[in-house]
């Protein structure tokens, strides 16, 4: 079957601004590219054209399908939790009281509920592709089959605590990735499995090092949220003084390596992002949640001077990506460093092919060309006002200010179309596999639901987990068989 995008209003390929055209077309058939060009030359060539799908895009932007590096679909309701306080000052007490609590409270309809919603929140917003890291594996994957994405499924691996509804040990969530990658991992498809360690100093070292030979044996990358709170930095470099620090440990041991995907980097400084770029690794950029929950912001600037791939995250499930991109515009133009601001065209390239490149996706997805997956989102702008004064005269003498003006004032605004491997998800701004009315009325019971829930447990002295080692150890300090007990 095939679809054509017709006689787009503004055609943004890549972010190359030199691709950009006005009155082009997009031919799709099946679930690939099939041809770019104009109408008459796409019928010629590949007509007739009577039973093709037509999409008018004479009032439209399209572009690729946005890629979210990093998110965590079920943690919608986690903010709430900040209700009865913060404590950005100490790592460890912050995890326990609002992050495991809200993992740990989730049933599986919850999750699978909120998760969906979560995606549905980012696909309406651009994203074609999610990362998902994630408890509840099962549950998260069909969530996120049920949304339609391509989905990057990351099931979360830690040893220091246990979550009531998941209670692993340390070789039970080994083996629980390793059976999701197995099960759900086909990326000739639209599923990828991940192995995802949660941070480096709640999981204990050996069980790192499996993971990563775990990736190695299946040919997947590893994850893992790296370097984002002041706090733990500074006792994660403390605890490896000895050895110049936790960057040059993890170094040494082979656990930064090109494949690895690290969330955030925001406490790294130029002498450590410079040995990052050695090896290949990439970084996602989540600007909006680092700066409202940790108060700080990676060096983006002078990551992309030193050559390191950088993706765009949401981390939050009722965030999006057009967002931190808009947001990547704005706050690396007023952090007082040296290195300041970041193109349009690079804060474009970081939601698209920065963060289809960290996952091994680039031959596939994040931008527009014959060949390759078609990911297709388009913006109606026949009542787009804010997106004022998008002229496509000015692609002739300025094409960057126009993917500037877009950026900066396309936030909010849900797509018109969005296209996953040659479906459709949306048609004129309405999913149409899901009722969005219905799932998020199911989500917000969930979120009515969790404070009580939460504010009994706290008053009663108890958590939705339980601790099963102190963070930041060796692993000399454990006895790794009495955890598999505990």
């Amino acid at each position: 079957m095939k679809t054509v995008f017709r006689d787009c209003k503004f055609l943004i390929p890549s972010a190359d601004v030199s691709e950009m055209s006005t009155g082009q077309s997009v031919l799709v058939e099946d679930d690939v590219i099939l041809a770019i060009g104009a109408y008459a030359d796409l019928v010629r060539a590949h007509g007739p054209a009577d039973d093709w799908q037509v999409v008018d895009c004479a009032g439209k932007l399209v572009m690729p399908g946005l890629v979210d590096g990093h998110n965590h679909l079920c943690n919608t309701h986690m903010n709430l939790s900040r209700a009865f306080g913060c404590h950005w000052e100490d790592i460890t007490a912050h995890m326990l009281t609002t992050v495991h609590d809200p993992y740990g409270w989730h049933t599986t309809e919850s999750l699978y509920d909120i998760s969906l919603v979560s995606a549905l929140n980012d696909i309406k917003h651009g994203a074609t592709t999610i990362e998902n890291s994630t408890i509840m594996a099962d549950t998260a994957f069909a969530a996120m089959q049920r949304a339609g994405c391509r989905s990057i499924l990351a099931p979360q691996m830690a040893t220091s605590f246990q979550l009531e509804n998941e209670q692993l040990n340390w070789q039970q969530t080994l083996d629980m990735a390793e059976r999701c990658i197995r099960e759900y991992h086909d990326p000739g498809s639209l599923s990828t499995v991940v192995v995802h360690v949660h941070d480096q100093w709640d999981t204990l070292e050996e069980v790192m090092l499996r993971g990563m030979r775990l990736a190695e044996k299946y040919d997947t990358k590893y994850v893992t949220h790296f370097w984002e709170f002041p706090d733990s930095r500074a006792r994660a470099d403390a605890e490896f003084a000895g050895e110049g620090g936790a960057f040059s440990h993890y170094y040494d041991k082979g656990l930064i390596n090109d494949r690895c995907v690290f969330f955030h980097g925001s406490t790294l400084n130029e002498g450590e992002i410079d040995r990052l770029a050695e090896t290949g690794a990439s970084i996602i950029h989540n600007p909006e949640i680092n700066g409202t929950n940790c108060g700080n912001c990676a060096y983006i600037p002078y990551m992309l001077r030193a050559g390191v791939n950088v993706g765009t995250g949401c981390d939050y499930g009722s965030l999006d990506v057009m967002s931190n991109i808009k947001l990547s515009l704005a706050v690396h133009n007023i952090m007082p460093r040296e290195y300041k601001g970041i193109s349009a065209s690079q804060a474009f390239h970081m939601g698209t092919m920065g963060s289809a490149r960290a996952y091994g996706m680039q031959e596939k997805i994040g931008s527009l060309a014959v060949g390759k997956q078609a990911d297709i989102i388009t913006f109606d702008l026949t009542h787009a006002t804010q997106l004022a004064p998008l002229a496509t005269s000015a692609i002739a003498y300025g094409p960057e200010i126009l993917l500037f003006l877009f950026l900066r004032n396309v936030a909010g605004m849900e797509t018109a179309e969005t296209m996953v491997a040659g479906r459709f998800l949306r048609r004129d701004g309405r999913f149409l596999h899901v009722d969005e009315a219905e799932m998020l009325e199911k989500a917000n019971h969930w979120f009515e639901k969790f404070l009580p829930d939460l504010a009994t447990r706290r008053a009663a002295g108890e958590h939705y987990s339980r601790i099963i080692h102190q963070d930041f150890i060796h692993d000399d300090e454990v006895d790794l068989d009495a955890l598999l007990k505990a």
